[in-house]
């Protein structure tokens, strides 16, 4: 029967499937798994394959056992026996469901009549997979500490001036790491819905942390994972009927403030400027709102404004690409 060749050869697969008539013996719950798999037809239909592999997972074989079962069947796929082995999770399948479907096809359990000091002791349970981090941005930005104007990120944008209540930092030895990096002494900035409840928090890492993103091509700004950019952040106060300036990040919304004494609001990125301008616009039928464009997509700019009913204020000519409102300000 080709269904049980597989045990018949190297590592440790040298014990016969126990047959009718064959004497009680005590033998290993790997080899009372193997056998209940090799009872099994390996070109069984598809759900009834995966099933075996579930219960085969549970009762603690290997994918190389699986694979060497699947292997006997005629419609044999390794990538695809790979594939379902690394979707079988504990606790979908139990281990009884390979003895039940083994028993379907005439399979005879070695340990059914023994009494119970003499059955081996159950294979141990795979642990629980870890929890996931939470993605509620609450309780992450209630560990941090209030921001000050002697941060890096701060200092290195001379906006030692700019209002810093609503801003956090995550203290050294918080465990917070986001793409590999640790995010201890990042600059916090909160995403906040409309209804004033934080949707997200941004990261701005400096330092090493940033120095390290950098060297593997990714940014330095981080989103936290899992949470959802629904909001902006305002740097001032966002007054009826008044002016609000809209830029991509928290250093341009810092010049257009100190330049103006005016609300800015940080959209976190040029994708995001259309829909906070169209918040904005609901909330504020009057508010004056004014796009800033970094240099390249002042296009973009102005068809968000014409959407709004809002102006653009444009970097002046002769700057390169990606320039904003910051590097104008300090030249």
């Amino acid at each position: 029967m080709k269904n049980l060749a597989y045990i018949f050869g190297a590592d440790g697969f040298s014990t016969p499937p126990a047959r009718a008539g064959r004497a009680k013996s005590i033998v290993s719950n790997r080899e009372r798994a193997l056998e209940a798999l090799a009872n099994i037809p390996a070109d069984c239909p598809h759900d009834e394959w995966v099933k075996a592999g579930m219960g085969a997972h549970a009762a603690g074989l290997s994918l190389d056992d699986y694979d060497r079962w699947s292997a006997m069947g005629d419609n044999y796929d390794a990538a695809a026996c790979k594939a379902a082995w690394k979707s079988f999770k504990p606790g979908t399948v139990t281990e009884a469901t390979l003895y039940y479907m083994a028993a379907e096809h005439g399979w005879t359990d070695p340990h059914k009549g023994l009494p119970a000091s003499q059955r081996p002791a159950p294979a141990p349970k795979p642990p629980a997979p870890p929890p996931k981090p939470s993605t509620d941005p609450l309780p992450v930005w209630n560990r941090f500490e209030p921001a000050t104007s002697e941060h890096p990120y701060i200092q290195a944008k001379g906006a030692t001036a700019v209002p810093l209540d609503d801003l956090r930092v995550v203290p050294a030895g918080d465990p917070l790491r986001i793409m590999g990096e640790s995010m201890a002494g990042a600059l916090v900035v909160p995403v906040v819905r409309t209804d004033m409840t934080i949707a997200s928090l941004q990261f701005i890492t400096v330092g090493e942390t940033a120095q390290s993103l950098k060297a593997k091509g990714k940014p330095t700004k981080l989103n936290l994972p899992g949470a959802s950019i629904e909001g902006w952040f305002t740097v001032g106060d966002l007054l009826p009927g008044g002016v609000a300036y809209l830029c991509e990040g928290i250093g341009t919304a810092w010049a257009a403030w100190m330049a103006t004494g005016r609300a800015a609001v940080v959209c976190f990125g040029a994708g995001n400027m259309g829909k906070v301008a169209q918040a904005l616009r609901l909330q504020d039928r009057a508010a004056r709102l004014v796009i800033c464009p970094d240099v390249g997509k002042e296009g973009q700019a102005q068809s968000i404004a014409a959407a709004v009913g809002g102006a653009v204020a444009a970097m002046p000519e002769g700057w390169p690409a990606n320039s904003d409102l910051h590097d104008l300000a300090g030249c």
